[in-house]
């Protein structure tokens, strides 16, 4: 229970990818509009408690702020996921390398963990190497093919999701008999 408290996040985060991978797998274009239309409940609801912050403040402290701004702004971007979802499906290539470029990012800083294991010693640094080298993989991959069709792309993203929700959950767990060692 211990490894779980101090790796929450981490392990919180695995498993939400492994979800998200799994649903992309079974439905990636329902999954995809229901996303976009989940993100245009929020950014409403996230706008209208800004305006109301707005209007609750005193107005002198309201003017040096811009609550009202951005709580119409994200009424406004939520409304559009609501109703033109598809748009976001119909520019889903841009999507993909944009994602292709955020899964680099992550990729390199896997990699910078890979490094950083290998400088203290960690016998699993290769667990990490493998995980960041699939990263940056499949990041590439994305960015590089472009045309491949939007399903093709959901379920590419699917895969590696779950692939990657995974291995970082596995290297979570995989840990716990290395930290019970350093306790004692």
């Amino acid at each position: 229970m211990n490894i779980i408290r101090k790796n929450w996040a981490l392990l919180l985060t695995a498993i939400f990818s492994i979800v998200v991978g799994v649903l992309l797998l079974v439905n990636p274009v329902f999954y995809a509009i229901a996303m976009i239309k989940v993100a245009g409940v929020l950014f409403v609801v996230l706008g209208i408690i800004d305006i109301v912050k707005y209007f609750r403040t005193d107005p002198r402290e309201a003017a040096k702020g811009s609550a009202f701004y951005s709580g119409s702004i994200m009424i406004a971007a939520g409304i559009f996921c609501l109703f033109e979802s598809g748009w976001f499906v119909g520019v889903f290539p841009v999507l993909a390398v944009l994602y292709g470029l955020f899964q680099i990012l992550i990729g390199f800083r896997k990699l910078q963990r890979v490094v950083d294991a290998l400088r203290i010693n960690q016998k699993l640094w290769y667990l990490k190497a493998i995980s960041s080298g699939i990263t940056l993989l499949f990041g590439f991959l994305i960015i590089f093919n472009p045309g491949m069709t939007m399903m093709s792309v959901w379920v590419f993203t699917g895969i590696t999701l779950v692939i990657e929700g995974t291995l970082d959950a596995a290297l979570i767990f995989m840990q716990v008999p290395k930290q019970k060692e350093t306790e004692k």
